[in-house]
C-alpha cells in the first residue's frame, strides 16, 4: 500500500500536476472525496489507527458511528491538504480568493504597531501552510518557520523533497530553516516580519508535559520563551474548511501573557493557556 500511494503521489505531482490546477473547485472535490474514499476503504491500518487515536483522545465523547465519521471526514481532509500543496508557487491572489479567506487580519495589523514582528502560531491541523499565502498575498512579509528536513525513504520521496526544495525560491513568502540558532527568526522580528509557526513540531528546547483533552502530549516552551524575551505578539492560528469545502483562515487577538516571577512556572502556564 505505502508503494502504491507513493507512486500516485509521485503521478499527481509530475504530470498531472498543471492540469489539475485547471480544472474547477467542484470537480477537484469531487475527485478528491473519490479517492479518499477508496484509500479509507483499502488502508485498514491507518483507518484503524484514526478511530484509535480519536477514541484514546476523547474518551466517551463520541460514540462508535461517531468515530467512524470522524475517521471518514479525516481522510478527506488528508487528501485535500496534500491537493494544496501543489499551489505553492503556482498560484496569485485571484486564484486563492477562490479557495481561501482570511479573518481577522486587523488583529495582526494592531499587532505589527508595536514593531517587533508577530509569531502566528498553530497545530499541524488542516491546511496549515495558508496562512502563509494569505499574508503574501496581503503584501506583508511572512516567513515559514521551518526545521531540518528529515531524511525521506526511496527514491520517488526524495525526488518530491528535491523539488520542493527547488521551487520554495518561487513561493511568495519566506522560509526560514532553523538548524541550531533562532538567529534567523530574530532577525526576521527585528525588521516587523511575521513568522509562522506550528507549536507541536519535533523541533524545540524545553519539552513539558501539557494535558490535552483525555491524553498528555509534549510541547516546547520555546516559542513562549522567545516571545517573552524579544517581546514580540503571539496571535493564534487556525484554518478551518468549510462545508463548501473553502478554507477559513483565522487569526486571533494577540495572546495576553500571563506573569510570573517564577520562569518556568510563567512559560508552562502561558502554554498551558494557549493549548487549551
Amino acid at each position: 500500500m505505502k508503494k502504491i500511494i507513493d507512486l500516485i503521489i509521485w503521478f499527481v505531482w509530475f504530470p498531472l500536476r498543471d492540469f489539475l490546477l485547471l480544472i474547477p473547485q467542484p470537480i477537484k472535490h469531487r475527485i478528491l472525496g473519490f479517492c479518499a474514499g477508496l484509500f479509507y476503504l483499502a488502508d485498514s491500518r491507518r483507518r484503524n489507527g484514526v478511530k484509535e487515536e480519536v477514541q484514546l483522545l476523547y474518551g466517551p465523547r463520541f460514540n462508535k458511528k461517531e468515530i467512524n465519521r470522524i475517521a471518514r471526514s479525516s481522510f478527506d481532509h488528508f487528501f485535500n491538504r496534500l491537493f494544496e500543496n501543489l499551489y505553492y508557487g503556482r498560484i496569485d491572489a485571484e486564484y486563492f480568493n477562490r479557495i481561501a479567506s482570511i479573518e481577522g487580519l486587523d488583529h495582526l495589523k494592531t499587532a505589527l504597531q508595536k514593531n517587533k514582528g508577530a509569531l502566528l502560531i498553530q497545530f499541524h491541523f488542516g491546511s496549515f501552510l495558508l496562512i502563509l499565502l494569505a499574508l503574501a498575498f496581503q503584501g506583508i512579509r511572512v516567513n515559514a518557520f521551518a526545521g531540518a528536513p528529515l531524511e525521506e525513504e526511496g527514491y520517488i520521496k526524495n525526488k518530491l523533497v528535491e523539488l520542493r526544495n527547488h521551487e520554495s525560491h518561487t513561493y511568495p513568502f519566506g522560509v526560514l530553516t532553523i538548524r541550531s540558532s533562532l538567529l534567523p527568526v530574530i532577525k526576521a522580528l527585528k525588521k516587523n516580519e511575521v513568522i509562522g509557526v506550528t507549536i507541536d513540531g519535533r523541533q524545540g528546547t524545553n519539552f513539558i508535559p501539557i494535558k490535552l483533552f483525555e491524553r498528555t502530549a509534549l510541547f516546547s516552551t520555546g516559542l513562549i520563551d522567545l516571545s517573552i524575551r524579544t517581546g514580540t505578539p503571539i496571535l493564534p492560528l487556525a484554518v478551518v474548511r468549510g462545508k463548501d469545502k473553502k478554507q477559513r483562515v483565522i487569526i486571533e487577538p494577540e495572546m495576553e501573557l500571563i506573569k510570573s516571577d517564577d520562569r518556568e512556572e510563567m512559560l508552562r502556564l502561558n502554554l498551558e493557556k494557549y493549548i487549551r
